[in-house]
């Protein structure tokens, strides 16, 4: 059994929803690895799950607003 997250859902870019299913170790990890891959990542329309290794899923939405509210200051 792992113990890393994974963070399943989409967002919105201009070329329409993108899917996103990503693993790590925690939400802050995979936030910050999308962020580096695209800078308009939690700046647009979203919805996400985090899916705990025991299998329990939390919409993460609102807190991924809140995590990139307090990286840009």
């Amino acid at each position: 059994m792992t113990d890393e997250v994974i963070l399943d859902g989409w967002y919105e870019t201009e070329e329409g929803l993108l899917p996103v299913y990503e693993t790590g170790d925690h939400l802050e990890e995979i936030v910050d690895r999308l962020v580096d891959l695209d800078e308009d990542f939690g700046h647009t329309d979203m919805e996400f799950q985090l899916i705990y290794p025991s299998g329990t899923e939390v919409d993460v939405t609102k807190l991924i607003n809140f995590i990139m509210e307090k990286k840009n200051g």
